[in-house]
């Protein structure tokens, strides 16, 4: 079986190279503009958090990264322009995405939901590392002949997140990955994706709650009305200013 642990990566250095970078991306739905020219650097190997008030394009933005919001502004992933290409090329590129709702197949089993993310991959293997994956998820190796519908929705956030590193990607989208969770499962996925980091996984995520963010986030970028106005590393910012752009 595959190493899913090996997650391949557009160059190793001392210094981590942008492995997504938008440039003055302007995007919406038909005749609705949500975003209003965001730049953004994702360094590869870590771990980029979006934060802001609801509505703020936050969710918007993620879905033009992985195509299913068009733009014709400059989205580079490794180095490769990729704003023209489909939604599955990107995912065949290596990025996957863990929507908000999670959208597992509520009627297929555990196993089966996570072998569909083996069809990203960009080779010709179909299948996952079973001892990788229900090593980073133990309760999906006691569920995996149980339908992905008759788990809780913490149960389901891990299936989905598993489901996405079976395609072995270079860089993981999580979009508020906590909302409606129970704050002990909650705490087993910010280990989870701590360990994913250490081991060179790129990680971009969309979070509300500032002390989820705070456990794993290198840089934080702040949206407001479909605009970036903040950015800072995690040793620069200033955390009684971020609640302000929380706050409702």
């Amino acid at each position: 079986m595959t190493n899913a642990t090996e997650f391949p990566s557009c160059a190793r250095k001392p210094e981590p190279d942008n492995i997504l970078e938008l440039q003055n991306v302007r995007a919406g739905y038909s005749e609705s503009r949500v975003l209003w020219g965001v730049d953004m650097t994702v360094q590869q190997g870590r771990i980029t958090t979006v934060m802001g008030r609801n509505g703020a394009g936050k969710t918007t933005l993620m879905r033009a990264i992985m195509g299913l919001v068009r733009t014709k502004d400059p989205i580079r992933y490794c180095r490769e322009e990729i704003q023209n290409r489909s939604t599955y090329k990107r995912a065949r590129k290596g990025i996957a995405y863990v929507p908000q709702g999670r959208e597992i197949i509520p009627k297929l089993t555990v196993y089966e939901n996570i072998l569909i993310g083996t069809e990203a991959r960009s080779d010709s293997i179909r299948s996952f590392n079973e001892d990788e994956i229900y090593g980073l998820f133990p309760v999906l190796k006691d569920f995996r002949h149980r339908q992905g519908g008759n788990l809780s929705g913490g149960q389901q956030q891990q299936l989905a997140i598993a489901r996405a590193l079976a395609g072995n990607p270079r860089l993981l989208i999580l979009d508020e990955p906590t909302e409606g969770i129970q704050p002990s499962v909650t705490l087993e996925i910010a280990g989870v994706l701590n360990k994913l980091a250490e081991r060179g996984l790129t990680i971009l995520l969309v979070e509300q709650k500032l002390d989820f963010a705070r456990r794993l986030t290198d840089r934080y970028y702040i949206m407001e009305r479909g605009r970036i106005i903040k950015q800072a590393h995690k040793n620069e910012m200033d955390f009684e200013e971020l609640k302000t752009y929380l706050s409702v």
